[in-house]
């Protein structure tokens, strides 16, 4: 059995890209709230402590079919799940998204990515409010996820951006008509896991996209107090599998300063 050991060194530094091709940006903190919310208790504290967003219920609908005297009936309820906030601004202004829920908090942020520095203290702003509220008293999981796209003529390009792994077609003269790769590390000497997806995805146009979506977690539940340093490492962890993985991304997307993405 591998050991998969990786060292984090903070001191590491990596380069800002003026054009990361990000097109998504994910932070999620599993920790279920020890207090319940209310439906409409919760949408007023929201615009009351987030006015610079417009929040709104979230429900899921749940469907199935039950029986009854009469024979099988289809049902469907609503069911809500907590307040959905997006940053007021322009359009393509910024786009930060906020799932507010009593599991916990999902922040994310659409292209164009504008930087760790704005993106995290944005999404702390959400999780702070949930501690605050309610009263979580560990959190489960913390994920750093970050999906990339990049615009490519044909399977066949995705060798100038990252490394392949399927070789054993192009030897034989075959060219593949799809790609897809999924990696999952557990590390052994830190508490994280990591998951690796690359694919192509063809667009309506007809056009192809690679997607590279880096997630790294954590793998066992942590104290509150933890999450400062947990993001410290995950960011790291992150970092270090994109300009790992991507080829010369400093000169593809543009390098202006070592601070990473």
């Amino acid at each position: 059995m591998s050991v998969n050991e990786l060292h984090i060194d903070h001191s590491e530094e990596f380069p800002n890209l003026a054009h990361a091709p990000i097109v998504e940006a994910v932070l999620h903190w599993q920790a279920m709230a020890s207090k319940d919310y209310r439906e409409a208790e919760l949408l007023r504290e929201m615009h009351d402590a987030f006015p610079d967003y417009t929040a709104t219920n979230q429900h899921n609908l749940e469907a199935g079919f039950t029986g009854t005297p009469e024979g099988i009936e289809f049902k469907q309820k609503s069911a809500w799940q907590g307040v959905r906030l997006t940053q007021k601004g322009e359009k393509d202004q910024d786009k930060f998204i906020c799932q507010f829920l009593r599991q916990g908090v999902v922040f994310s942020q659409l292209a164009p990515y504008t930087g760790w520095d704005v993106f995290e203290p944005e999404a702390l702003r959400f999780w702070e409010k949930h501690c605050e509220l309610g009263d979580p008293n560990e959190v489960a999981r913390l994920t750093v996820r970050f999906i990339s796209q990049i615009a490519i003529a044909s399977i066949k390009e995705i060798e100038n951006y990252i490394d392949t792994v399927c070789e054993p077609v192009y030897r034989l003269g075959l060219s593949a008509s799809s790609y897809y790769h999924q990696d999952t590390i557990e590390l052994s000497n830190h508490p994280y896991v990591i998951n690796i997806v690359r694919a192509v995805q063809p667009t309506p146009d007809g056009k192809l996209n690679l997607i590279v979506d880096i997630a790294a977690a954590t793998s066992g539940s942590f104290e509150l107090e933890q999450v400062d340093d947990k993001l410290k490492d995950l960011r790291f962890i992150k970092n270090k599998v994109f300009f790992t993985l991507m080829k010369d991304a400093a000169q593809s997307f543009g390098a202006i300063r070592n601070a990473g993405i």
